[in-house]
C-alpha cells in the first residue's frame, strides 16, 4: 500500500528537500503552500479552506508541516501586535489547523503520522527575532 504526504511548505527550503526524499522514498506526496506551484495553494491561516482542502484530498497518512514564517526583525518594544499575530497564525495555529484537519483519517485507518518542524529558536530565542522564537517554542521538543 502506498503511503500519501501532505507537506505545508513543500515548494521552497527545507519543503522541498521533504517532498524530494519522501517521493523517492515511493510515498505519494501533495503539496501545500501559499505560492504558485504547490499541488494546493491556500493559506494556511484559513480555517476552512485548510478542512476543505483536506476533505478534498482524502486520505492523509503523513503530515509534515514545513510551513512557517520568521515574522518581523526588530526589537520585541517595536513589534506591532499584526506581525506578532501573523507570526502565530502562521506558525502555530496553522499546525493546529492542519493536525486537526488530518487526525480524524489517520484516527479511522489506524495508522499516521506526523511530523511538525520546529527551531532551535524554539529553545534558546534569538535577538529581534523575539515573535518567531516565541512560535516556534510549541513545537520544539
Amino acid at each position: 500500500m502506498t503511503r500519501r504526504a501532505l507537506v505545508t511548505g513543500g515548494v521552497s527550503g527545507l519543503g522541498l528537500a521533504t517532498v524530494e526524499r519522501l517521493r523517492a522514498d515511493g510515498i505519494e506526496v501533495v503539496t501545500l503552500d501559499r505560492t504558485a506551484g504547490a499541488d494546493v495553494v491556500l493559506d494556511i491561516t484559513d480555517e476552512e479552506a485548510v478542512a476543505s482542502a483536506v476533505a478534498e484530498l482524502g486520505g492523509i497518512d503523513i503530515l509534515v508541516n514545513s510551513a512557517g514564517i520568521v515574522g518581523p526583525n526588530q526589537p520585541l518594544w517595536e513589534i506591532s501586535t499584526a506581525d506578532w499575530d501573523q507570526t502565530f497564525a502562521v506558525n502555530v495555529r496553522g499546525t493546529f489547523q492542519l493536525c486537526r484537519a488530518v487526525i480524524p483519517g489517520m484516527r479511522e485507518r489506524g495508522w499516521g503520522r506526523i511530523v511538525n518542524f520546529a527551531s532551535m529558536a524554539g529553545k534558546d530565542g534569538n535577538a529581534n527575532l523575539s515573535a518567531y522564537s516565541a512560535s516556534r517554542q510549541p513545537s520544539s521538543p
